[in-house]
């Protein structure tokens, strides 16, 4: 039985600390279920980051998963790195009402969420070589104004008027990039 249990702790300390915040608020917490970074990954559109997502506040909230704005910066040594290899070509589409109520997350009081979310805002495709540390620096914000850049205005105002409140946080956090 102690061999259970054990293990069972072992279990729960590395899933626990597998996890980074990534938010400032502490009534709603964001947590990046990967402990690292990788490039390649990031490049992939089918392997994107998951987030957990945990809400110990009575009130209801509005996500955009996309409307995270701001910047990212890479470190090669603990400086900034400054030669990326290319541009990575990124666009952005308006939504509809479908789209607006298939996109947007809405948390409800006391609730999880896992998700995947765009908080990686990486402009450049950068060289990382295994024999150096890299890490990034995140900073971005949520907020009414960054969650309908893409459309939805109405779609929020309706569920503004049901209770729900638009998400409003700033993402600093620096995370280590791994090849």
């Amino acid at each position: 039985m102690k061999r259970f249990y054990c293990f069972f702790g072992m279990f729960i300390f590395g899933f626990y600390f597998s996890q980074t915040k990534v938010n400032k608020r502490k009534d709603v917490e964001i947590f990046l279920m990967d402990s690292a970074v990788s490039m390649e990954r990031y490049l992939d559109a089918n392997k994107a980051y998951k987030y957990k997502i945990v809400n110990h506040t009575d009130n209801n909230y509005i996500i955009d998963p996309q409307g995270f704005r701001g910047k990212t910066y890479v470190y090669e040594c603990n400086e900034l790195y400054s030669r990326p290899e290319k541009m990575i070509p990124k666009g952005y589409y308006s939504r509809d009402l479908e789209d607006c109520k298939e996109d947007l997350l809405l948390l409800k009081k006391k609730e999880s969420l896992i998700v995947e979310m765009t908080i990686l805002n990486i402009d450049f495709f950068y060289q990382i070589k295994p024999n150096k540390s890299y890490y990034l620096d995140i900073e971005s914000k949520h907020n009414e104004y960054t969650a309908t850049l893409l459309g939805c205005t109405d779609y929020i105002k309706n569920l503004k008027k049901q209770g729900y409140k638009v998400f409003e946080d700033q993402i600093k956090v620096k995370i280590p990039l791994i090849p």
